[in-house]
């Protein structure tokens, strides 16, 4: 297992592949193996560090909250301690706000960036989705209960309908063999409710690539829009199928989207 101690905590990383040195950076509450589907493609062309954002995975857990800007510091400590920048990175959902928060406080350290599934801020009903995610979490209910509730704002109706295909991935995520705790989750949520990337983003100069999913009903396409109007170099691409677990649910368009944009 390979750590780092970077800006006060210790995160677990993992580096694949050659080339080119690309970051992914993962969502709320998530660690690094979300991107497991998405590494063996990447690592073709990227040299690929995935790592645990403080509070999950074999990261370090110290108290939070945790701002989005200190998670974004964590990440530009690991690139500068593997010496590795400038880097491209991709943020996923929290991991895209992260990377908002790079872009405009480390932008040196950046070649090029993905927004998946990204906001700029929370509006009143992720809000909502926050808050019933941490009630859930706070009564103990079962992790399988809280995967599926947490389902039908991630994927579209082709996985939704089909019973088998969903439960065998809430099963996958309730198994994980390194459970993001309460107080972690709730840590990254602290930090994820207040952040607005808004007013700074015009100063963020790094090529930007807006990916979003026209079926996203989680993150609207609407707000990447809004992020690629304020980012002065960004491009935004609206891919036709694919909500807010695009990256999962139609894996090869997301994948030759991102590839394409990092050439």
């Amino acid at each position: 297992m390979a750590t780092a101690t970077v800006n006060g905590v210790t995160l677990h990383y993992d580096t694949a592949g050659e080339g080119p040195p690309l970051l992914l950076i993962a969502g709320l509450g998530a660690n690094s193996s979300a991107w497991a589907g998405a590494v063996p493609e990447l690592s073709r062309r990227f040299t690929v560090i995935t790592f645990d954002n403080r509070g999950v995975g074999r990261s370090a857990v110290p108290p939070g909250p945790y701002a989005v800007d200190t998670l974004a510091d964590d990440a530009a400590a690991l690139v500068e301690f593997l010496d590795l920048g400038p880097v491209a990175a991709v943020g996923w959902s929290l991991g895209a706000s992260v990377l908002q928060s790079m872009l405009i406080r480390h932008g040196s350290i950046l070649s090029k960036a993905v927004l998946l599934n990204g906001f700029p801020s929370y509006t009143p009903i992720q809000l909502a989705w926050l808050d019933a995610g941490l009630a859930l979490r706070r009564a103990n209910v079962d992790p399988l209960a809280v995967g599926v509730i947490g389902m039908a704002w991630a994927f579209t109706a082709r996985v939704l309908s089909d019973h088998e295909t969903l439960a065998n991935q809430a099963k996958l995520a309730a198994d994980d063999p390194y459970p993001t705790s309460l107080a972690g989750f709730e840590a990254q949520a602290a930090g994820l409710r207040v952040y607005d990337s808004r007013p700074d983003l015009p100063s963020a100069l790094t090529p930007t690539l807006v990916l979003a999913g026209a079926e996203d009903v989680l993150t609207p396409v609407s707000q990447s829009v809004e992020m690629a109007s304020l980012l002065p170099n960004a491009s935004l691409r609206v891919l036709p199928r694919g909500g807010h677990a695009m990256l999962l649910e139609y894996p090869d368009d997301t994948l030759a989207a991102i590839t394409d944009y990092l050439g």
